[in-house]
């Protein structure tokens, strides 16, 4: 028999992603470019979008001389079943609380991208069953059944099913990754550069500030109480982004706790505070500031 291909795109949920993936860029824009954090924690979102749009797209079903496989969106999620180790195929239609995607039901499991048709498969050796999702389920289940009857292939080939797996490891791998490199990057000391029209504060959150710009450069011994994290970062000693302090001034902060002195930069627009895990480093830049700002 020459091999067979049935494919059905998931219409709903690719408009669905799309939509959600614009939100997230949409929102990355209001907040930002300038801002590291939130373009970290929606760039995040967007790849995970992607990555399930690029999986659950489309679900194709396969079918040859010996085996039936179905694969989902660019191939993560793939299984191949012996037709010689099925008990019957038959058409049926999902519950609408199963939805779409990957569904532990009742009896066994659902692969579906699109609609309630799918195709029930029932193996000789298990209880389970494996249903998937199909805008053809009466053609393909007369051809699996067909070949049932005829039984030309024999097998005792059993089958570890790691359905899932690798998707499983990219997703608990993304959800890992992301929040050790905001970590790495967000504990990570300032980084400042001097030019002789002002300065750079680099890295999350980091902005451009010219000497003629500051109001008023100052050192301090303690920082003023914060209220709350408004746009920023804030894990150990380190806090990095917006703030509000409890005098309710908005700030911006670069700091490392506990670490003084503390410089405050003032200037129309920005309250900062700054400061480096070393206190000399610390003192060097503001006597660095303050003559560069009298010239």
């Amino acid at each position: 028999m020459e091999t067979k291909k049935y494919t059905q795109f998931g219409t709903f949920s690719m408009i669905v992603i799309g939509f959600s993936i614009i939100i997230c860029i949409v929102i990355m824009v209001i907040a930002g470019l300038n801002n590291i954090a939130p373009i970290g924690i929606m760039g995040f979102v967007i790849l995970t979008l992607v990555f399930f749009l690029l999986s659950f797209y489309k679900l194709t079903i396969t079918i040859d001389n010996t085996y039936i496989g179905f694969s989902l969106g660019i191939g993560l999620i793939a299984k191949k079943y012996l037709i010689s180790d099925i008990q019957y195929c038959k058409s049926v239609s999902n519950s609408p609380m199963y939805g779409v995607g990957i569904r532990k039901i009742s009896n066994g499991w659902l692969y579906n991208v699109s609609g309630l048709k799918a195709i029930e498969i029932k193996f000789k050796n298990s209880r389970s069953i494996l249903r998937i999702g199909t805008d053809r389920p009466d053609e393909i289940a007369e051809i699996i059944s067909k070949m049932i009857k005829t039984d030309q292939s024999r097998s005792d080939i059993e089958y570890n099913d790691k359905t899932g797996f690798r998707l499983t490891l990219i997703i608990i791998t993304i959800t890992l990754l992301f929040p050790l490199l905001l970590f790495f990057f967000g504990s990570r000391d300032t980084s400042v550069t001097i030019s002789n029209s002002g300065l750079k504060i680099k890295g999350m959150y980091g902005l451009t500030i010219n000497y003629s710009e500051i109001q008023q450069l100052d050192t301090l011994q303690t920082l003023p109480s914060i209220q709350m994290r408004t746009n920023g970062y804030a894990f150990g000693k380190s806090l990095k982004g917006n703030f509000r302090l409890h005098n309710k001034e908005s700030a911006k902060l670069f700091i490392t706790k506990r670490v003084p002195p503390f410089i405050l930069i003032r200037t129309e627009k920005y309250n900062i505070y700054l400061n480096f895990k070393k206190s000399d480093k610390t003192k060097d830049l503001f006597k660095i500031l303050t003559t560069n700002k009298k010239e």
